[in-house]
């Protein structure tokens, strides 16, 4: 199998959930393609292969030149007749090209924003988040399978290619995450063991995360809470996030839009309180969980209202008993049946 997966737009440790440890060309044949071992994408992958699925790695060096667009998809057209499928971990002109050269049945994972759109500061949808979901509804009608993040992002697709669409989110490693002592966790991150936290991920600022509202937020709670610190995480090492979750008080989620949020679920492993916007599947995620709030609208009042009654309460939340369902081998079964299911 030939996993060929862009997700993402500038390779660089700083995009939320994304962790550049090392790459290396496959093959002379491949120059196009250069291997990345990204957490999010490669942790999903690897948990197949206790499945039988043997992965094969790809990655697009630049996807706004139209010559290596092309050399891309000779390459894919030339190694698809070695394997049973090819997915694709994005849309827009990687899912595209994937669709149009592959010898093999295609699956496209939608992530989010491929799909839904690139927004600015305000929350509106740009010129080439406009054309980039056209790309991607394109990329879909030809697609044998599709997996997205959400119910909501599944609702998004044209109508023809919802029937083939599969609501799938990104498993969690239930090992890596895991609640820990908060003064431990906090030590290990030389943090104050008397400082009120609030978590924020701001995916390397891009406008999507909505940073502005969790700033209106902390500014809103500051006088009553002296001590209390709004962390902006981004490049952290994956394998260090179990001492921000564990460290901090609340995370906060104020996406214009989302697939469904690695970080919220990672939050939920480690039992970390949650107030988040109705955003990707957030609502499904935190409804039932104690000491999490979901806001129905973008109001930073009412989310300092929701942020407040937990720091006052100073409890943990329970998130980790509704984790289940998004361990890796759970959600790795979920893919490998929309796989046999493609390529029959």
């Amino acid at each position: 199998m030939v996993h060929v997966g862009d997700v993402i737009e500038n390779p660089k440790p700083s995009r939320e959930g994304v962790y550049l440890q090392r790459k290396e060309l496959i093959s002379d044949e491949l120059r196009t393609f250069e291997k990345y071992h990204i957490i999010n994408a490669d942790s999903q992958m690897e948990s197949l292969v206790q499945f039988g699925v043997d992965v094969h790695y790809g990655h697009f060096s630049d996807r706004k030149s139209i010559k290596d667009l092309w050399k891309a998809g000779l390459a894919i057209r030339k190694r698809s007749k070695e394997v049973d499928l090819v997915h694709v971990l994005w849309g827009t002109t990687t899912a595209l090209v994937t669709v149009l050269f592959s010898r093999k049945p295609v699956v496209i994972s939608f992530c989010g924003s491929d799909l839904l759109g690139q927004v600015d500061e305000h929350g509106r949808i740009s010129l080439s988040g406009k054309i980039s979901r056209f790309l991607s509804q394109i990329s879909a009608l030809m697609a044998s399978s599709i997996i997205t993040k959400s119910e909501h992002m599944k609702r998004s697709l044209w109508g023809l290619s919802k029937g083939k669409a599969t609501a799938i989110p990104n498993g969690v490693n239930l090992d890596s995450f895991r609640e820990l002592d908060q003064a431990e966790a906090r030590a290990k991150l030389n943090w104050p063991k008397d400082e009120q936290t609030l978590l924020f991920f701001s995916g390397g600022g891009s406008p999507v995360k909505n940073q502005t509202l969790a700033q209106e937020v902390f500014e809103k709670l500051s006088s009553d809470f002296p001590k209390l610190n709004l962390r902006i995480v981004h490049g952290v090492p994956h394998s260090e996030l179990i001492n921000y979750y564990n460290a901090g008080d609340v995370l906060l989620l104020t996406s214009f839009h989302e697939g469904s949020n690695n970080s919220l679920k990672e939050a939920m492993a480690c039992n970390l309180p949650i107030v988040s916007v109705d955003v990707g599947d957030s609502k499904e995620r935190i409804t039932d969980i104690d000491n999490c709030s979901l806001i129905p609208n973008y109001s930073a009042k009412e989310m300092a209202l929701a942020v407040s009654a937990i720091l006052k309460d100073r409890k943990r939340s329970n998130g980790r008993e509704f984790i289940d369902l998004f361990s890796m081998d759970y959600i790795a079964r979920k893919v490998v049946d929309v796989y046999k299911g493609a390529i029959k």
